[in-house]
């Protein structure tokens, strides 16, 4: 938690720095989520948002927050993400003048809930560095079609991947 706290402090330094030039942006889309570990798999559904904010033409700093909206079974026990959040430096480039290619790094935190009849229910809470790639397809200035994936968790033989599809908006 403290390291959220000083990255998103940073990242206000950073947006006060940017003055006029920087944008705000908006998506909102679907995630399907995939958590492996211990021969277990576990394949989620999230509802995302993020909120971007322009620092220069090929920097964003982007906080995201989702919420699950499709949960799994494994050896009978319901397993359901209850939310993640996020923090990400968004470096990117125009290839043409519809098609952004960007990556994203940062910091995810997400909390999982198992129960089982009879057995009760266990929740987890734990974060980890994160990485990804994605396009945006601009429809015209101000509205685009995103999609990408994301390496949300790797640590202790579990690991945590994303594909998120969905739209945006420039304000």
């Amino acid at each position: 938690m403290k390291l959220i706290s000083k990255t998103a402090a940073i990242a206000a330094m950073a947006l006060a720095a940017a003055g006029a030039q920087a944008q705000l942006y908006g998506e909102l889309g679907y995630s399907a989520l995939d958590v492996k570990g211990s021969g277990i798999s576990v394949n989620l559904g999230a509802l995302t948002g993020t909120v971007g904010y322009d620092l220069h033409p090929n920097l964003a700093v982007e906080g995201m927050l989702a919420f699950g909206v499709n949960d799994d079974k494994v050896n009978g026990a319901k397993v359901e993400l209850e939310h993640s959040y996020g923090l990400f430096a968004k470096p990117r480039i125009m290839l043409s003048p519809n098609f952004e290619l960007f990556g994203r790094l940062g910091y995810v935190e997400s909390k999982l809930k198992a129960s089982a009849p009879g057995y009760g229910s266990l929740t987890d809470t734990d974060g980890d560095w994160a990485y990804g790639l994605g396009g945006n397809y601009y429809f015209d200035r101000n509205s685009y079609l995103s999609a990408n994936y994301l390496r949300f968790y790797d640590k202790d033989n579990v690991k945590g991947d994303g594909f998120t599809i969905g739209v945006g908006m420039r304000f």
